[in-house]
């Protein structure tokens, strides 16, 4: 099963070591909006930087960028109103 890494990205990147297996790029992309639901939950702010600045970058395997995600796609609402989400689902992984 291919492995995935979830960087998150601001004017500074915080790095995935651990990464994920899942099945196929639908999967990877499914638990990054997840990953980013439970970000905006529980820290709305990064760094002190707010959410609408930051996107998590997924990798394959060989460290390649296969897509990127602007919170801003995820949660468009919560970011423009400054209010965290409450919780929706399970942790990923």
């Amino acid at each position: 099963m291919p492995r995935y890494y979830f960087d998150l990205i601001d004017d500074q990147t915080l790095h995935d070591r651990k990464g994920v297996s899942l099945p196929d790029l639908q999967a990877a992309r499914e638990y990054a909006q997840t990953f980013v639901r439970e970000i905006m939950e529980t820290k709305p702010t990064l760094l002190g930087e707010p959410a609408s600045q930051w996107s998590v970058k997924v990798c394959n395997g060989k460290f390649e960028k296969v897509l990127e995600i602007p919170f801003t796609e995820i949660v468009p609402e919560q970011i423009g109103a400054g209010t965290s989400l409450r919780k929706t689902g399970g942790t990923p992984g």
